[in-house]
């Protein structure tokens, strides 16, 4: 089995440096480069002490393979995971893995294998989204069939509006329809509904049912029609919404999109229809937001500041600091988010503003909004984005130098794993293996070189 200092070599070779090291570890490497990677992050898995991190990386082992088509070698890998909840997760990837590419037997047999009892379940995320991709490829009652394994009523209900809404988004727009309808009719209207029936956490009253995600999958259907330019259409789909409180979300969800598309006029005439108290408030976010992307800041920030006040929601105030921020004004922006009452509203705004600036090549000024954030978690996650963003634009030094900048060494570490895999997406393969080498954590770099192998390639790098 290849050691580190082996594929250290690898490195050189990939760098154009220590050439004659470099070939003696060629023959430690033959064939398909993206199986050395993950030959070597097994090897650093074998040498963990803790099992919790040998498991993460078995997980990221067996997610590469599955990603790369190797089903039967990424569930063997997971007999290696002793914890239940990564097990699970693990399964759950390969199951979504296999779905996304098409092998629904496949996908279905896996994710019913997953034992997984938690609310936000692994076995039923894996089985909800491969009844998405079902229904997407025109296989929809396939895509029923598969939620009948879901237990849970309300989630299994959740996958059915799934169902409908990717009917929608192949561009059926009435199998869409006629699909949502199964929601109202496959569970909620059954003899035993009243037994085992589980709130969805709108509002509960004895004998009355609870349709929540058919009202939900209609408001969605409304929105891509109107996403489509059917305005007209998605106006009758939300009026034919029994529920005033599905019929306003879809509503509101209209008139959002007539305010991004600047139908301010249309926009309002959605929003005057809207029946529930403070309904309206999505599409009064839009219409700010399109005020600040048209320019007239202060229009925007007024009515921003208007909608804080009513309403009591701050996330206008936060679109118009990011567009502030892209826009040229970064000190006005930064002090528009510094205005936010709420905590988590000013650090989205913070965030958001980083985010903006980075992409505008702005990497001090960026630096300097995350440093307002006043939580160090929420620091480091916007770090994360900052540093990605960065690496996808073949900037390694600088996101390395962001990372850097505010953050511990677990921190960095695991921003440089994401910074390696960034590069490895893009393309930049090479590049990605010499910044995961760079990782003194050895369960971090062998997540690293595992999540580098699905976009190796086949061959060894070349010096040439």
């Amino acid at each position: 089995m290849k050691t580190v200092s082996s594929l250290v070599h690898l490195v050189a070779l990939v760098c154009g440096i220590g050439a004659a090291n470099a070939q003696h570890a060629l023959p430690e490497c033959p064939g398909a480069f993206s199986d050395c990677l993950l030959t070597e992050a097994r090897a650093i898995a074998g040498m963990l002490s803790r099992s919790g991190d040998q498991d993460e990386v078995h997980f990221a082992v067996a997610v590469a393979l599955a990603q790369m088509g190797r089903l039967d070698e990424a569930i063997a890998v997971t007999g290696q995971i002793t914890n239940a909840r990564t097990l699970a997760e693990a399964l759950g990837a390969i199951a979504e893995a296999a779905a996304r590419a098409g092998n629904f037997d496949e996908a279905h047999q896996i994710a019913l294998d997953i034992i997984d009892a938690r609310i936000d379940s692994a076995r039923v995320n894996a089985l909800q989204l491969l009844a998405v991709e079902q229904a997407a490829a025109g296989e929809i009652d396939a895509a029923f069939d598969t939620v009948v394994a879901i237990d849970n009523p309300y989630r299994r209900s959740e996958a059915q509006a799934a169902i409908a809404i990717s009917v929608a988004r192949s561009g059926d727009i009435p199998g869409a329809i006629r699909t949502a309808s199964i929601v109202a009719t496959n569970y909620w209207f059954t003899a035993d509904q009243h037994q085992i029936k589980i709130a969805s956490g709108l509002v509960s009253r004895s004998g009355e049912f609870d349709q929540f995600w058919f009202y939900e999958a209609l408001a969605t259907i409304a929105q891509i029609q109107a996403q489509d330019g059917d305005i007209l259409g998605a106006l009758q789909t939300a009026n034919a919404i029994p529920d005033i409180g599905g019929r306003s979300r879809a509503l509101a969800r209209i008139a959002g999109v007539q305010a991004d598309t600047g139908d301010i006029a249309g926009a309002l005439t959605t929003a005057n229809r809207i029946e529930s108290p403070y309904g309206d408030l999505e599409a009064m976010v839009a219409i700010s937001r399109f005020r600040a992307s048209s320019g007239d800041f202060v229009g925007a920030l007024d009515l921003a500041q208007d909608i804080a006040r009513v309403y009591g929601d701050t996330s206008a105030v936060v679109a118009v600091a990011g567009l502030q921020a892209g826009h040229g004004q970064t000190e006005t922006s930064l002090q528009t988010a510094a205005g936010i009452d709420n905590l988590e509203s000013r650090t989205k705004a913070f965030a958001e503003i980083a985010v903006v600036l980075v992409g505008e090549g702005q990497l001090d000024a960026a630096l300097m909004a995350v440093a307002m954030i006043p939580d160090a978690r929420d620091r480091f996650h916007v770090l994360r984005q900052i540093s990605v963003v960065l690496a996808e634009a073949g900037e390694p030094a600088r996101a390395l130098e962001a990372a850097a900048s505010q953050t511990g060494r677990r921190d960095y570490d695991e921003i440089v794993v994401a910074i390696a895999l960034a590069q490895a997406a893009a393309g930049q393969t090479d590049q990605a293996l010499n910044t995961a080498m760079q990782l003194g954590d050895d369960m971090l770099r062998g997540v690293a070189l595992a999540g580098i192998a699905p976009f190796a390639g086949h061959d060894v790098p070349n010096p040439n």
